[in-house]
């Protein structure tokens, strides 16, 4: 006899325009973002939160070759303390760095794909908060010549 258990996990997908940095020239910021939580997410349960990505970046790894480090902050709706028309909102400080896994490149087209692995964290800062901080074991595509980039990761 087999038993078997299916858990559907807590999953995150962010798609995002990029546009390189003012100050940084390898610094790609955040524009036009969509952002989908799986149906076991503790931060948006129903995923129809307000949210912003504010000054969140994709740079290159502080020296580490072959990486990339994701950062900034996600503003998002809190449903279950909101009131009517006043919503309130959490601050989740977003980090992980992202290392470099795979390269390809469509020889029609042109298009590069760089495909890297990580793992994204985001984190209130405050224990009071549930859940304080999340981890999502994360694969982040960049399609160069479109400035975009998909992100897809699942609770750890």
């Amino acid at each position: 006899m087999s038993i078997s258990y299916s858990r559907i996990s807590d999953t995150i997908e962010i798609k995002t325009l990029l546009t390189k940095g003012d100050h940084m020239i390898t610094s790609l910021n955040f524009q036009k973002t969509n952002l989908t939580f799986g149906e076991e997410n503790k931060i948006c349960p129903n995923n129809k939160c307000s949210y912003e990505f504010e000054k969140t970046s994709f740079d290159n790894g502080f020296g580490a070759k072959n990486s990339k480090f994701l950062s900034g902050t996600l503003k998002i709706e809190d449903k279950a303390n909101s009131i009517n028309n006043s919503p309130v909102y959490k601050f989740y400080k977003i980090s992980g760095l992202f290392n470099l896994v795979n390269r390809q490149e469509n020889v029609t087209t042109g298009e590069k794909i760089v495909i890297y692995e990580g793992n994204l964290l985001l984190d209130t800062g405050n224990e009071m908060f549930s859940p304080s901080k999340l981890e999502y074991q994360s694969q982040i595509k960049l399609y160069e010549s479109l400035n975009k980039l998909e992100l897809i990761g699942t609770s750890n």
